[in-house]
């Protein structure tokens, strides 16, 4: 019984999406230059923070690798320098 009630709200809803559109501003806004402007802003906004938080895991990655190579280079260097004796 819940269920079916359910399922004819969201049905009813689905019918009458007109009815779930942003505030009036955004709604006659969104056949000009104004509303290709609100889409770039929200876009923007959407993006920035997957753009901050991959250029500070790029950068964690290329610090490690930096590190690890230079860590790689002095242990090879110290091992040679063990085995020749200088």
């Amino acid at each position: 019984m819940l269920s079916r009630m359910l399922l004819m709200l969201v049905v009813i809803l689905f019918l009458h999406l007109s009815a779930a559109q942003a505030c009036p501003g955004c709604k006659n806004a969104l056949n000009g230059d104004l509303g290709f402007g609100f889409n770039a802003s929200v876009l923007f906004m959407m993006a920035m923070p997957f753009t901050v938080v991959g250029c500070v895991a790029a950068g964690i990655v290329l610090l490690y690798r930096k590190t690890s190579q230079t860590q790689a280079s002095a242990k090879h260097e110290l091992h040679n320098t063990k085995e020749t004796g200088n």
